[in-house]
């Protein structure tokens, strides 16, 4: 538990009441225990068809994330070339 605590930012008592269904972890924990464990998110979410949507919907944000990102990065690196031309 304290190691997947660390790596998610949280304490060993978040992960427990994760475990053991207390409290549910917010979007971005989701995604960084399906990322640390190599689990679809749908894994974390039970057999809930409607849990499965919710899944969907999150792996529809993940991707339009990891999209934005890339355009952040060239963004950024569009910006560098421009101040080096100056």
């Amino acid at each position: 538990q304290l190691q997947v605590a660390v790596a998610l930012g949280v304490s060993d008592k978040t992960i427990s009441g994760y475990e053991s269904a207390r409290i549910s972890p917010p979007v971005e924990k989701l995604i960084g225990l399906a990322e640390l464990f190599k689990k679809p998110i749908a894994f974390f979410l039970g057999s809930d068809p409607k849990q499965y949507k919710v899944a969907s919907r999150l792996r529809a944000v993940e991707i339009a994330l990891a999209d934005v990102k890339n355009q952040l990065k060239e963004i950024k690196l569009i910006s560098q070339n421009v101040d080096l031309d100056n």
